[in-house]
């Protein structure tokens, strides 16, 4: 009886000393190591660096002076084409050259002489090259503003009495401001103002001659592709 006792107690003994050796180890199982995190990816800091090329497209406003009618022409339409360049980025600093190529339907007309004569204006082809410098309040966001040279053909008709016709090349300089959001690390769209200030031509006809004055102003809206 002795005996059997003596092998129970000596079974109940190891049992015991080896559930107390294992419990470190089923306790570290018990516990996860903590999980890792990827850092969040950085975007790229020169996203408006480099070739670009677009589509733009808006509406302008131009207003002619004429002398000696003493009065101006109102003309309005739309206007769309290409526009391209290439712009360098230092941190949120970017500084740029780019030109475009538009097409218009930018038109108007005044009577003058007491109503004798009618001056007929049409701008239809415009181009520029400009200087742009910006500033990225964000990676993605940019400020800018340009200043540069710009021509555009024009169509200018006096009708009436002693009437003529002319096809004109305004010259002058252009300066403008806007805001670029790039949408990933190619694509970007922005919005910008423009105010070109054109030299003076004038039209000699029969009756006279008048001297044409323009000022124009823009709005365009543009979807850019960068290489």
């Amino acid at each position: 009886m002795r005996t059997r006792l003596f092998q129970v107690v000596v079974v109940a003994a190891v049992l015991t000393a080896g559930a107390t050796a294992s419990t470190p180890v089923l306790s570290a199982d018990l516990y996860d190591a903590p999980p890792i995190y990827d850092a969040a990816p950085v975007p790229p800091q020169d996203l408006f660096e480099g070739w670009y090329l677009g589509g733009t497209l808006g509406g302008a406003s131009v207003s002619y002076d004429l002398q000696p009618a003493d009065g101006s022409v109102s003309s309005s339409g739309v206007l769309g084409g290409v526009i391209g360049g290439y712009s360098f980025q230092s941190g949120p600093f970017v500084l740029g050259l780019e030109g475009d190529f538009l097409a218009s339907d930018i038109t108007g007309s005044r009577h003058f002489n007491a109503g004798l004569n009618k001056a007929d204006t049409s701008i239809d082809t415009m181009w520029d090259v400009r200087l742009r410098a910006g500033y990225a309040l964000r990676p993605n966001i940019l400020l800018f503003g340009t200043f540069g040279g710009a021509w555009a053909n024009a169509d200018l008709s006096i009708s009436g009495p002693g009437g003529a016709f002319r096809e004109a090349t305004f010259f002058g300089w252009s300066a403008g401001a806007g805001a670029e959001v790039a949408l990933n690390p190619n694509w970007s769209a922005r919005v910008d103002y423009q105010f070109t200030d054109f030299e003076s031509e004038t039209l000699n006809y029969p009756g006279g001659k008048e001297t044409f004055d323009p000022d124009m102003n823009t709005f365009r809206g543009s979807v850019i592709y960068r290489f």
